[in-house]
């Protein structure tokens, strides 16, 4: 990252408020005994040629379908990380993820490499990890499992998925990856966790996915930057990735850290819509799907 653009963003970030829990601690406690709120689980409908559809699954769980591959991203669908309680219900059930060829995994934290679930999902899909982390799921029967350093690629019935760095720490179970992927529809750049960081331009320069899928939580302290992303860095992330769309993630489900559970998403509409990006930003609930067409993807130039 260069030195204005750090600049900047430390600047923008002192100038807002954000609101955050008094006591992390506190809130954790009062959580146990309340139910997460239900997620509307709608139907996972099916795509044809030139589309992709994305369903929200909450947390940083995505289920990518194009017409002939369906791509789990990090699926989470437990109730706990550690002894944090989830807010609001998955967005989807194992059944959802049926049909699915293809699973990426970010990293190895437990709230994105989960292996409870792992082991509800179809035994036949291939497992994409970062290096070292193929140990941890080689045992659950999977048809394959791949790993892939930053810059290897792999293709899945006509749909290329390429392997990027995300800048998530440098500790055995922060290191992962980021994935860009290309197939007969809208292009995706999917982002579990990373903080902002000068590879967002690179990728911008030689793939400008159509559609980024970005983290915008767990941000306060601001030393959590390090590692996550505000949403003013993930919109500055997707003016680098030079993606017509962008969907937030990993927001709304795990209070993770001091800013309150629904500060991710309000900041994130109020900033976009004072930078001019507000029809660019599509924020989905959990269970959410929508479906984009290669022709109609929003082109943040006209």
């Amino acid at each position: 990252m260069s030195t204005a653009r750090a600049g900047e963003l430390a600047t923008l970030h002192r100038s807002i408020p954000v609101a955050r829990y008094r006591s992390l601690l506190g809130h954790w406690i009062s959580r146990w005994f309340r139910a997460p709120r239900p997620a509307s689980h709608q139907p996972v409908s099916p795509v044809t040629a030139g589309q992709v559809s994305l369903t929200f699954g909450g947390h940083a769980t995505v289920l990518a379908r194009y017409e002939k591959l369906a791509i789990g991203f990090d699926p989470m669908l437990g109730r706990w990380v550690g002894g944090v309680r989830r807010a609001v219900e998955p967005g989807l059930a194992p059944g959802d993820f049926s049909d699915c060829g293809l699973i990426l995994i970010s990293h190895r934290h437990a709230d994105h490499l989960h292996l409870p679930t792992l082991k509800k999902l179809p035994r036949s899909a291939t497992v994409v990890v970062p290096t070292g982390t193929a140990a941890a799921v080689s045992a659950l029967g999977f048809a394959r499992v791949v790993e892939l350093q930053p810059g290897a690629d792999l293709e899945l019935r006509g749909v290329q998925v390429i392997a990027a760095a995300a800048s998530h720490g440098s500790d055995e179970l922060a290191r992962g990856l980021s994935y860009i992927v290309r197939g007969d529809g809208p292009s995706l750049y999917l982002c579990g966790d990373s903080g902002y960081f000068s590879g967002f331009g690179d990728l911008g320069e030689r793939y400008a996915p159509d559609i980024s899928v970005l983290p915008i939580g767990g941000f306060l302290p601001h030393s959590f930057r390090d590692r996550h992303m505000s949403p003013l860095d993930a919109l500055f992330a997707f003016e680098d990735l030079r993606s017509r769309l962008l969907v937030p993630i990993h927001h709304g489900a795990f209070a993770l850290s001091y800013e309150k559970l629904d500060e991710p998403v309000r900041w994130l509409t109020e900033l976009a819509t004072a930078r001019g990006l507000r029809d660019h930003v599509h924020v989905m609930s959990p269970g959410e799907t929508e479906r984009f067409d290669r022709d109609k993807t929003p082109d943040r130039d006209s």
